[in-house]
């Protein structure tokens, strides 16, 4: 947890480009939260030109679609979601009209990872500390 889920056109970015994206969403979503690296998972949807509508007409958007705990403020919110559209933007080279970025917040309770109920943010230290052993070297790393 934070689950990024990118919904993207069919062909639009190669395997090098998306392992970029998500070291860059990662990046973005740990320095601007202080969760460990180890939280972030990103995935890729792609999806046909023809399935996707705006307004009744086809579109070729990017969709980034963020489930992050809940707790944070506004302004960490909206550093977030800018962060990520500049990061998004430089490394496809899409306009940012054509990304949409969305942030679902959960209670850390209604959360698992690794068989664990996540912790509060804020928590991440200790929790990993208490958990070293159930979550391994990736979750556990910084």
């Amino acid at each position: 947890m934070p689950i990024y889920q990118c919904l993207v056109p069919a062909g639009s970015l190669d395997t090098d480009r998306r392992a970029e994206l998500a070291e860059a969403i990662t990046t973005v979503h740990t320095s601007v939260t202080g969760a460990p690296r180890g939280f972030v998972h990103v995935v890729f949807s792609e999806y046909e030109p023809s399935e996707f509508f705006t307004a009744g007409r086809p579109n070729t958007l990017s969709v980034i679609n963020g489930a992050i705990r809940a707790g944070r403020d506004c302004a960490a919110r909206a550093e977030l979601l800018a962060r990520l559209s500049e990061a998004w933007t430089a490394i496809t080279g899409q306009h940012p009209r054509s990304v949409v970025i969305g942030l679902n917040e959960l209670d850390s309770t209604s959360v698992m990872e690794a068989g664990l109920i996540m912790p509060a943010p804020g928590e991440e230290a200790a929790w990993v500390e208490r958990h070293k052993e159930e979550l391994g070297q990736v979750l556990s790393s910084t």
